[in-house]
C-alpha cells in the first residue's frame, strides 16, 4: 500500500510541478489531487524537499532506463532518434523550463548536482548512439564520435530553447532541430532512410 501510495505521490506531484511549478504547488495541493490528507501525505514523505530528491531521482532512472535501449543492436538507431524526437514534440518545451527555472532558483544545490548528472548522462547516450548508427551504416564514418556527441548534448537543448524566440510552435522547432541534425551525421543511406520514414513517425 505504501508503496502504491509513494508511487502516486511521484507521479501526480510530478504533473503538477511541470504544470504550475514547484514553488506554486504545495503540499496541500497534492493531496487535494490525489484525495489523501496531509497527515497520510507525512507517513510517506517527511517534507517537501525529500519529495523533488525523490522525483528528480526517479527522473533520472526513468531517463536511464530509456537510454538503454540504443545499447540494444537490433534497434534501427535513426528510428530510435526519431521516436524521441516524437516524444519531444508532444511535451511542452515552457513547461520544462517553468519547472527548471523554479528548480535552479529555490533548490540550486539539486539544480546543479541535476545539470552535471543530464550532461554526463547525455554525453554518453550520444556517444554511444553515433557508434550504433555507424554500425548500422546511416551515420558518416568519418564523425568524430566524442566532439560530435558534445556537440549534440549541447546543442540540442540550447537551440530548442533559444528557438522559443522564434515564430514557431513546439512541433515545428523540435522537427527543425532533428532535420538539422539528421543532415549533420547521416550518411546518404541513412538520409534516404530518414526521408522515406520521417512522415510515418
Amino acid at each position: 500500500m505504501c508503496t502504491d501510495l509513494r508511487a502516486k505521490i511521484l507521479k501526480t506531484s510530478g504533473e503538477l510541478f511541470f504544470k504550475f511549478g514547484i514553488r506554486s504547488v504545495s503540499i496541500d495541493d497534492i493531496c487535494n489531487e490525489l484525495h489523501i490528507s496531509k497527515k497520510t501525505f507525512y507517513t510517506v514523505f517527511k517534507q517537501k524537499d525529500e519529495l523533488i530528491v525523490e522525483l528528480l531521482d526517479a527522473m533520472r532512472q526513468k531517463k536511464e532506463k530509456d537510454y538503454q535501449l540504443v545499447l540494444a543492436p537490433s534497434v534501427n538507431v535513426l528510428d530510435l532518434l526519431m521516436q524521441s524526437f516524437k516524444t519531444l514534440r508532444q511535451h511542452s518545451m515552457e513547461k520544462h523550463l517553468a519547472f527548471g527555472f523554479d528548480l535552479e532558483k529555490f533548490y540550486p544545490e539539486l539544480w546543479h548536482e541535476r545539470q552535471v548528472m543530464l550532461k554526463e548522462m547525455d554525453l554518453k547516450y550520444m556517444a554511444q548512439m553515433l557508434r550504433t548508427g555507424i554500425e548500422q551504416g546511416m551515420y558518416r564514418e568519418d564523425l568524430n564520435v566524442e566532439a560530435t556527441a558534445v556537440l549534440l548534448a549541447n546543442l540540442i537543448p540550447n537551440v530548442l530553447k533559444d528557438l522559443m524566440q522564434v515564430s514557431m510552435n513546439t512541433a515545428q522547432r523540435v522537427d527543425f532541430v532533428l532535420d538539422m541534425i539528421v543532415r549533420m551525421i547521416c550518411n546518404e543511406k541513412g538520409l534516404e532512410y530518414y526521408q522515406c520514414t520521417i512522415h510515418n513517425v
